[in-house]
């Protein structure tokens, strides 16, 4: 090895070489070390693919409703898998109902899932509490009812709308009485997680907790749960939607309501809210009247046809449209007789739109 150090090449050029020795040899390492991890990252995804289509198979069985007997063994469940075998039954368990989830909670007893939830719901990592919240829900669990109503409250968006869902899973009826007053100040829950906690409670139990909610909130509060109202039943969002257009005086609220009506319990001042200030509220109020409007109905409509704002216009004439005791000759009429030309443009437009020349 004196080749190495006994040569007539000055200090720099020394050190040049010994800085491109180390790169190669820095290089070799990563490049190496690069190989075997991708070699281990794709045996332990073939390992867990293995895992996770046994267990598959067992759960299959369970939601059949064939089972797995008591006296046949399960298959093995290493420490290192528990993690994706929580998420696989989770997965499954989200999705099924009646008496596959009784089929599939006893499997877990005999899995040692509950056990397995136990231990991750004390840990301080937030994923790890998620999935235990998760699966202490879908287990039924009532013994850990109260650690997650206190959760319902944390600061953390994921594990505060998790643990709702948990527990209108453990016990809906008392859930729903904390969940429902929750929902306009925690608007941080996704929308969509917090319809489907709804629609799992069912409407006959979240009808009255939400109409006392709407109708105890003001008017941004008001505009943001009506967004959950349809979730209820028809008749109470019925009698809600008539109070709140009937008394309410907040742009958004009437906006909100008006497309909830249905018709049956008829619209509280239809006519002066054609006549709003708000532009948004006159167009709701055509499109109300386009749905439930009848023949005493239509001066009202006409006089929207020459409403300074062109949606407004716009969704006038796409409900004179619709309307089912109007023909085709009283509409080609009914736009023959208008003066205002943007009338008559707009009305012309709507009617090619369902295919009236």
């Amino acid at each position: 090895m004196e080749w190495l150090f006994r040569s007539s090449f000055d200090p720099v050029t020394h050190v040049a070489l010994w800085s491109i020795a180390a790169v190669v040899a820095t290089t070799l390492v990563l490049f190496v070390y690069t190989v075997g991890l991708r070699f281990a990252t794709v045996a332990a995804a073939r390992d867990r693919g293995r895992f996770l289509a046994v267990w598959r198979n067992v759960f299959a069985g369970a939601l059949l409703g064939a089972g797995v007997p008591d006296s046949q063994p399960l298959p093995p469940l290493r420490r290192r898998d528990s993690t994706d075998l929580l998420e696989e039954w989770n997965r499954i368990r989200s999705v099924v109902d009646g008496r596959a989830v009784d089929n599939l909670i006893k499997l877990a007893n005999r899995t040692g899932i509950p056990d397995l939830a136990r231990a991750l719901f004390r840990t301080r990592r937030v994923r790890s509490r998620i999935l235990a919240v998760q699966t202490i829900g879908h287990l039924r669990m009532p013994e850990f009812r109260d650690e997650i109503r206190e959760l319902v409250s944390d600061e953390n968006t994921a594990i505060s709308i998790t643990a709702a869902a948990a527990l209108v899973d453990i016990d809906p009826d008392y859930a729903i009485g904390i969940v429902v007053p929750m929902i306009n100040n925690r608007r941080d829950w996704p929308k969509t997680r917090v319809s489907t906690i709804l629609r799992h409670a069912g409407s006959a139990r979240i009808s009255e907790p939400m109409y006392r909610a709407i109708r105890s909130e003001q008017d941004s509060g008001q505009s943001y749960l009506l967004q959950f109202a349809p979730l209820i039943e028809s008749e109470i969002l019925d009698a809600l939607v008539y109070d709140l257009i009937r008394s309410s005086r907040d742009p958004g609220v009437l906006n909100a309501a008006l497309k909830l009506v249905s018709g049956f319990s008829g619209v509280p001042r239809i006519a002066s809210l054609t006549r709003h200030d708000v532009w948004f509220v006159r167009m709701q109020a055509a499109k109300v009247l386009g749905r439930v409007g009848q023949e005493e109905h239509l001066s009202l409509l006409e006089a929207l046809l020459d409403d300074e704002e062109w949606w407004v216009r716009y969704r006038a004439g796409q409900a004179l449209s619709s309307l089912p005791f109007l023909g085709p000759n009283q509409l080609r009429a009914l736009r023959s007789r208008q003066t205002d030309p943007y009338a008559a443009d707009i009305l012309q437009q709507c009617f090619a739109e369902v295919g009236l020349a």
